[in-house]
C-alpha cells in the first residue's frame, strides 16, 4: 500500500514538473491566466507585493546585526515597517524524528509559508512537495498563495525567482519562474523584472545565508553567515532602488515582505524543533507605515491525544457538582489537526472531565455534559481553528426554578440559560485530560467554586497563571499550568492550590512552544512571527481582506493599519 502511495505522490510531482520543467520560462499572459493590462483600484493606484525570503536567517541574529549597523538597508526599512523579531517556525511535528534529511531549502516551512497552513494540514515532508496522505482518508490539498491570488484576480501577473528548483516546481502557474544559480543572479534577475516588467506579485528566495549556516553554524560568530546577511542586505537595497525608479511609482503601492522560514543551530543543523531552528523574523514594509515592533509572546502547551493523557485523582469528590455546589471549569486549549486534515472531531469524545461532567466534542460542536437527576448536554459550533481558546463552563447556585449555566469561548457567551441538572456531588472519579481521539494542546486549567461573572471571565482570558492577589482567588479550587517549567519528577504537574490533587501524566509528556494568539494579544498587535502569517497579508494587500480564506491557519493583521495606507486622502 505504501508503494502505491509513493508512486502516486511521484506521479503528481512529475505532472507538476511538466508544467515548469525549464529553468526559465515566460508564458504568454493570456494563456497563463494573467494579462499585461494591470487592474487598478478606483483611485488609479495599483498595489504590488515583493516577498523576499532569506532561508536560514535567524531572527535574533538579524536583529543583532541591524543594531550593530551591519545591515543598513533593513535598518532603514524598519522606520516604515510592522516587524517581529520573536518568531516560531513550524515545529516539524510530522517528521518521525523532528528532523528531515534536508540538503537545500526546508520544504516543510516553505510549504507552510506558501499555503498559510501548518504542516499537519498540508502534510508536505520532502522535496516532492506532495502531501503524504493518510491512506483511506479523503485528502485535502491546500491552495498556495498563487492559487488564492489567481482565483481572486485572474488578471494578476506573478513571478518567482529562487535558487530552489523543487520549490519552483511547486509554485507553478506563475507567468515567470526562474531558477537561479546564485544570489547574485537572483538579484540581477529581480532588478531586471522590477525595472522592465509589471508583475503584481514577486516571490524571491536567497540561499547564501543557509549555505553558510550549514558549514559554519547559524550564529553571529560565523563570519560567512554574517557576510551572507550583508550580501542579501546589499541586494535588497538594489531591489528597493529599482522599485523607486519605476516610471509610475507615484501611482503604485508596494508591500515588501522580508522573512525567514527557519533558523538553525550552532553546529549547522536545521529542519528540527529546537528554539534555534525555529528562530525566524518578519518585516512588512510600506513606505507610509509608521514603525511598530510586534513584541509577541510564546507559551508552552502540553500535547494530549489518545496515547498521551494525565489524571488528577479526586477520591474526596472535591470537584463534584451537586445541588448545593457550584463549579466553573476554565481551560486554555489549542487544536491540533487530525489525520483527516481537519480540526473537527468524531461523534462523541472528551477533552477533559470526570465521569459525571466534562467538556466534549461532537464533530463540529464543543459540548458540555453534566449528568445527575437530569442531563445537561449543550453544544456550540466553535473551536474549529488553530488558535488558542479560553473556554469557561459553569453551573450557578440553585434557585426555585433550577440553576443557570454558562458556556463561554474567549469571553463570548455561547450559551447562558436555565437547567434542572444538579450534577453528582459525590462523584469521586478522577479528573482526566486526553486519552481520546482528539489531539490538542492544553496550557492552563482552573476550577472555581462559583459561577464566575462576565467581568471575571474577561479578566482571566489573558492570565496563563493567576496573580497571588487576584480578587476571586478565594473561590479558586484548582489551578494547573502545563509547561516543562512546572513539571516535577518527569510526570507531575503540581496543583497551584495548596492541598489539591496534582495532575499525573500516564505516558511521557510532550510540550511544544506556541505563539500566544489569544484575542487580547491579537488586538494589541503584539504578534509572534509564524510561517503561516505571510499569505494572509499578501492576499489582503492585493485582493482585500474579504478574499482571505477562513481555512487558513494564518490571520490578517495588516488591515489594522488601513488608515496609514490612506495617506493620499488626508
Amino acid at each position: 500500500m505504501n508503494k502505491i502511495a509513493n508512486k502516486f505522490r511521484w506521479l503528481v510531482w512529475f505532472m507538476c514538473g511538466l508544467c515548469t520543467a525549464c529553468t526559465v520560462y515566460d508564458t504568454p499572459a493570456d494563456i497563463a491566466g494573467g494579462s499585461s493590462e494591470v487592474s487598478k483600484k478606483d483611485d488609479g493606484v495599483v498595489r504590488y507585493v515583493l516577498w523576499v525570503n532569506i532561508d536560514g536567517a535567524r531572527g535574533t541574529v538579524v536583529k543583532e546585526e541591524i543594531e550593530k549597523g551591519n545591515l543598513p538597508v533593513l535598518k532603514q526599512m524598519l522606520a516604515h515597517s510592522k516587524y517581529a523579531w520573536m518568531g516560531l517556525a513550524d515545529d516539524h511535528a510530522l517528521l518521525s524524528d523532528n528532523r528531515g534529511d534536508f540538503s537545500e531549502e526546508d520544504p516543510v516551512t516553505w510549504a507552510s509559508m506558501l499555503t498559510g497552513v501548518h504542516s499537519r494540514m498540508h502534510r508536505i515532508k520532502d522535496y516532492s512537495y506532495t502531501p503524504d496522505y493518510v491512506m483511506g482518508a479523503s485528502p485535502v490539498v491546500p491552495n498556495t498563495v498563487v492559487q488564492y491570488l489567481s482565483n481572486n484576480d485572474p488578471m494578476l501577473r506573478m513571478s518567482c525567482v529562487t535558487p530552489w528548483e523543487n520549490l519552483n516546481h511547486f509554485v507553478g502557474l506563475m507567468q515567470s519562474v526562474v531558477t537561479t544559480a546564485s544570489d547574485d543572479e537572483t538579484v540581477e534577475t529581480l532588478v531586471g523584472q522590477l525595472s522592465h516588467d509589471d508583475y503584481r506579485f514577486t516571490l524571491a528566495g536567497f540561499r547564501s545565508v543557509l549555505d553558510a549556516g550549514k558549514v559554519g553554524g547559524f550564529t553571529a560568530s560565523n563570519a560567512q553567515y554574517v557576510n551572507g546577511l550583508k550580501q542579501v542586505d546589499t541586494g535588497l537595497g538594489r531591489l528597493l532602488a529599482a522599485i523607486d525608479a519605476r516610471e509610475d511609482i507615484a501611482n503604485e503601492d508596494w508591500l515588501i515582505c522580508v522573512t525567514s522560514n527557519h533558523g538553525g543551530t550552532e553546529d549547522g543543523r536545521y529542519g528540527g524543533a529546537t528554539d534555534e531552528e525555529r528562530d525566524i523574523f518578519g518585516i512588512f514594509y510600506y513606505s507610509h507605515y509608521t514603525p511598530f515592533e510586534m513584541k509577541g509572546e510564546t507559551v508552552w502547551g502540553a500535547r494530549f491525544s489518545n496515547d498521551v493523557w494525565a489524571v488528577a485523582e479526586d477520591s474526596t469528590a472535591l470537584y463534584g457538582i451537586g445541588s448545593q455546589r457550584q463549579l466553573t471549569m476554565e481551560i486554555k486549549m489549542c487544536n491540533i489537526v487530525g489525520d483527516n486534515q481537519s480540526y473537527t472531531g468524531e461523534n462523541w469524545v472528551r477533552y477533559m472531565g470526570k465521569d459525571n461532567w466534562g467538556l466534549h466534542r461532537q464533530r463540529n460542536d464543543v459540548k458540555i455534559y453534566i449528568s445527575g437527576n437530569k442531563v445537561l448536554e449543550v453544544g456550540m459550533n466553535t473551536f474549529n481553528d488553530a488558535r488558542w481558546h479560553s473556554f469557561y463552563v459553569g453551573l450557578g447556585p440553585l434557585t426555585d426554578n433550577g440553576r443557570m449555566y454558562i458556556m463561554s469561548d474567549d469571553g463570548k457567551r455561547l450559551s447562558y440559560s436555565e437547567t434542572q441538572a444538579m450534577g453528582v456531588e459525590n462523584d469521586s472519579s478522577a479528573l482526566t485530560i486526553g486519552h481520546s481521539s482528539l489531539n490538542f494542546y492544553t496550557a492552563t486549567v482552573r476550577l472555581w467554586s462559583t459561577l464566575l461573572g462576565d467581568e471575571y471571565i474577561n479578566e482571566c482570558l489573558s492570565l496563563w497563571t493567576l496573580p497571588e492577589n487576584y480578587s476571586q482567588r478565594e473561590h479558586l479550587l484548582a489551578e494547573w499550568r502545563f509547561s516543562p517549567d512546572e513539571l516535577k519528577n518527569d510526570s507531575i504537574i503540581p496543583n497551584r492550590v495548596e492541598g489539591g490533587p496534582d495532575f499525573i501524566f500516564k505516558s511521557e509528556p510532550s510540550f511544544v512552544k506556541l505563539a500566544n494568539n489569544l484575542p487580547d494579544k491579537l488586538a494589541s498587535g503584539n504578534l509572534v512571527m509564524e510561517n503561516t502569517l505571510v499569505v494572509p497579508q499578501i492576499i489582503y494587500w492585493l485582493c482585500g481582506a474579504d478574499a482571505i480564506d477562513s481555512k487558513l491557519d494564518g490571520y490578517n493583521f495588516l488591515s489594522a493599519y488601513r488608515t496609514e495606507e490612506q495617506w493620499r486622502d488626508q
